[in-house]
Formats: structure tokens, C-alpha cells, sequence
């Protein structure tokens, strides 16, 4: 038999072979200094854990089993789609980069003192070893993980990734990626560094499932949040991508995959391009950019090639494909952020009484209603004009669970005289479910109660937080006849 006739193999005996010997050259504290970004064992492992050899494969030489592997994927597979993201023009993928972040430990960031700090780590082929035309291999590997905003204070990642172990010393990182093919950007403003204050929900080993959320220190108003998908499945067959850190690197792209198996209600299966690191990376619907699910699972990333290690090389149909866990696992947690408003001239605003009742009208369209008090319609009008309210919102219309106000798309900044006001630490707010019923509390002060509303109370947290809300007003006692919040 000769070299030629490897690729009349079962590419996944010719890995399985490559694994096997692995296991022989590269034992102990050394392979795993060599493969910390290595995910999963084959799925041809014996029952003790080891690759077994296969006996028809003993003679060959390890580089030309390899070589095998790579000549079955320029037929089957394709080549490798990763990209640096300076090298894509396509704006729909370029803004959904915008909301990936990179999980970095916090000893790996050295503040500068003048605003930035400095992502440390190896270089990455020389840090596992890699054989010399391994792409990337000059590049940093500085990432322990990927996340992506679904929410302008909330992260999804990996349940894997991230626990109330590691929470207080993982930061989170935009813009780590490369500036050209030769320049990392690895010194960060660093209000692009955020915190994690405490995970929403986590949930791992439940049928594949693997996911957490975790709400950043302050909300990112520079990047967009994702669309997520919240019922049904992505269909059969479908293109999808994926943005993320492969093995701790700048942030990569990769396409030209479509979902391989769909059969699982937590979890489907793609052929991306992904390695470690990749774990918690958004998978895009590459048709309606929305996120289907987090990158969690894959197979093994690299092969040992007698004396350096190689990419994994797959088949479309071979070895075991990506799992993603399916957004729909965790949607109910994750604010739809449509905002429910009106625009409005505060100067052409007035008291009216229409019906017996007073209102504040503006033109035809009236904002407010206050019953038989004309006294309180007529401080609410004062409230508008002094901070110059022009945009009313809602949560929950027709029957609002919350009403604010925003002056030119911000939260209106002051105070007023003779104000009924509550303050409260919005670094401390958070939704707890209390005797049966869903609140913002500060600690045990209850802010706002939405009775059963989970969704609309937690679509009033995250706007809260957003806009950076520190005082909740009332004009009215002791029902308050208008609500609204300030800085």
C-alpha cells in the first residue's frame, strides 16, 4: 500500500491513528502544556480513554497520514475560512463583531496609567508548539474565551468559561484583534474593559446545554447588543458563521458552514472552523445575522505531526462537528430592548381639561392624565419643562408597568425643588423574585414591583441601567399620577 492509497481511508481512522500516537510521544504535564486549548477526546476512544492504533496505519509515516487528512479536505471540506477581521469589508459582519468580547484574565492586563492598558500573552506557535506553516501562529494568544452582548449590560459566553470562581478575575475586552497581518492591537482604552458584577443564570450539562450570563459593571453603550433567536429552531441546512478568539488569538471570523445536525432540542451541530478559545463565541444565522447559538463544544483542535502539532482536519461529514447551544435556552433571561415610545415638543405642551378630567396635551395628543388634579398636572408640567422631556416611554403598554422620560435620547440630570424622590446605588439594583412577584430591588429596598411580568422587569433593569437612572420621582400621593427617573 502507498501514501496514495491513505485517502482511500475513514478520515476519522487516519485521526484516530494520528491521536494514538500523540498519546505515545507526548505524555503527561507536557501534552497538556501543548493542547490547553484542546476541547473534547474522539469519539473512537476505548474504554480505558486511549486512542487504540489502527493496524493497517502502522507503517505509514505520521507526516504523510497528515498529509492524507489535508488532501481529503481540499476535497470534501474546503480550507480553513478563518479570517482576521481588518480583512473583511462586509459591514453586516463588521457590526456583528462589534459585539464580541474577549474573556481575559485579569493578570494578563497591566494598566498603563494614562487611560490604557496592555494585553500580555506567548506567541501562540511557539506557545503549543506548532509546526511552521500553521496560520497564525505569530500572532498572541492572550484569550482564555469569547462572549458576545445580548443586552447592553449582559454577556453570554459558556458555562464552562465562567462561574462565581473565576468571575472576579476575568475581565471582559473589546477590540483585541488585529490592526494588519503583522500589528495586534494589544494596548486597550480602557473603557473598553468591563467587569463582570454577577452571573443572571448558568446552565451546564443538562442535554448538551452549556451557557451563562453575566451582567457587566456598567452598560456598553459604544458596541451594539445581538438579536437572538427566542422560539423555534434555525432550519435544517442552514449558513451560519461564527466571530470569536480561536486559541486565545485576536478576534477571528469564519464562514462558509451550515448547521450539519439540528435533531437535539438544546444543541445543534455545524461545521465551523473553531478551535478552544472559540468556547462561548456567537454563531450568526449568515442570512439573517441573527445569533442562533454559543459555540461550546468541538473536536480535538490540533494533531501532533512527529514534532510539532498541525490544525485538525475534518471531513464535512467527519469527525464529531461544533456544538452550539441554542439561544432559545436562555431567551426568557435576555431583554427584547424595543423601545416602546413617543416623541414629543415639551414647549408646545399643556394643562387641558378635556371631559372633567386634566390632562397634559401636545397638540391632539395627550401624554398624561390626571383625574380631577389640576395641581398635579400642572407640577408634572413643570417637571417636563424644567429638564426638558421630550421622548415618553413605556414598558408594557397597553397597561405600562413603567413610564420614563428621556431629554434627546439621555436620562434627564438635576433636581428640583420639593421633589418626592427615592435615590438608590444602581451599582447594586438587580431582580430578585420575592413572595411571588418579580422586583427591582437596591439591596432590601424595593424599587419597582411587576407582580408576574418576568420580561418586563427585566426590560426595566436593563434600561435602568442603560440610561443610568439613580433617582425614581413621583408626582402624586398616594398613588403617584406620573413616574419618572433621573440622574
Amino acid at each position: 500500500m502507498t501514501a496514495q492509497d491513505l485517502t482511500s481511508f475513514d478520515p476519522e481512522l487516519l485521526l484516530q491513528e494520528l491521536r494514538a500516537r500523540e498519546s505515545r510521544e507526548v505524555q503527561g504535564k507536557e501534552l497538556e502544556k501543548a493542547l490547553p486549548y484542546g476541547r473534547v477526546p474522539s469519539a473512537r476512544t476505548g474504554i480505558d480513554g486511549i486512542e487504540k492504533p489502527v493496524a493497517d496505519l502502522e507503517a505509514f509515516d505520521t507526516r504523510e497520514i497528515v498529509k492524507a487528512l489535508r488532501d481529503l479536505q481540499k476535497v470534501i471540506y474546503g480550507t480553513d475560512d478563518r479570517r482576521d477581521m481588518y480583512r473583511v469589508t462586509d459591514r453586516r459582519i463588521l457590526k456583528d463583531a462589534e459585539s464580541v468580547v474577549a474573556l481575559i484574565d485579569a493578570e494578563k492586563i497591566v494598566d498603563n496609567g494614562n487611560g490604557t492598558s496592555t494585553l500580555n500573552g506567548p506567541n501562540f506557535g511557539q506557545y503549543l508548539n506548532l509546526c511552521q506553516n500553521e496560520p497564525f501562529r505569530n500572532q498572541p494568544c492572550i484569550a482564555s474565551s469569547s462572549g458576545f452582548l445580548v443586552d447592553p449590560s449582559i454577556v453570554a459566553t459558556a458555562a464552562h468559561c465562567l462561574d462565581n470562581n473565576n468571575l472576579n478575575t476575568m475581565k471582559f475586552v473589546f477590540g483585541f484583534e488585529m490592526i494588519d497581518a503583522s500589528t495586534p492591537k494589544s494596548t486597550i482604552d480602557n473603557d473598553e474593559i468591563y467587569r463582570g458584577t454577577r452571573i443572571l443564570g448558568r446552565e451546564i450539562g443538562f442535554h448538551g446545554t452549556d451557557w451563562a450570563l453575566v451582567q457587566l459593571d456598567r452598560p456598553v453603550r459604544n458596541h451594539p447588543h445581538v438579536k437572538i433567536r427566542r422560539s423555534e429552531k434555525i432550519p435544517d441546512g442552514s449558513g451560519v458563521h461564527v466571530i470569536g478568539h480561536p486559541s486565545g488569538l485576536p478576534k477571528k471570523y469564519a464562514d462558509n458552514a451550515i448547521v450539519r445536525d439540528n435533531s437535539a432540542d438544546w444543541y445543534f451541530v455545524a461545521n465551523l472552523d473553531t478551535y478552544g478559545g472559540n468556547s462561548g463565541s456567537p454563531v450568526f444565522n449568515s442570512e439573517t445575522n441573527i445569533v442562533e447559538g454559543i459555540l461550546v463544544r468541538g473536536e480535538t483542535d490540533f494533531v501532533w505531526n512527529g514534532n510539532c502539532y498541525v490544525s485538525n482536519v475534518c471531513p464535512a461529514n467527519g469527525c464529531r462537528g461544533e456544538d452550539c447551544t441554542r439561544t432559545t435556552e436562555f431567551h426568557s433571561l435576555v431583554p427584547k430592548n424595543e423601545h416602546d415610545f413617543i416623541p414629543f415638543n415639551p414647549r408646545s405642551a399643556s394643562v387641558l381639561r378635556v371631559h372633567g378630567r386634566w390632562k397634559i396635551a401636545v397638540g391632539n395628543m395627550w401624554l398624561l392624565d390626571f383625574g380631577s388634579s389640576r395641581s398635579e398636572a400642572m407640577q408634572a408640567l413643570n417637571v417636563i419643562q424644567h429638564y426638558g422631556m421630550n421622548i415618553q416611554c413605556f414598558v408594557g403598554r397597553p397597561n405600562p408597568t413603567m413610564e420614563f422620560y428621556l431629554v434627546d435620547g439621555e436620562s434627564p440630570e438635576g433636581a428640583m425643588n420639593n421633589e418626592n424622590v427615592i435615590g438608590f446605588n444602581t451599582a447594586n439594583i438587580e431582580l430578585q423574585y420575592v413572595r411571588g412577584s418579580w422586583k427591582v430591588v437596591d439591596g432590601a429596598h424595593c424599587i419597582m414591583d411587576f407582580d408576574q411580568a418576568e420580561s418586563e422587569a427585566r426590560q426595566a433593569l436593563s434600561y435602568i441601567l442603560y440610561y443610568g437612572f439613580s433617582y425614581i420621582c413621583f408626582i402624586g400621593h398616594p398613588e403617584a399620577s406620573m413616574t419618572y427617573f433621573r440622574k
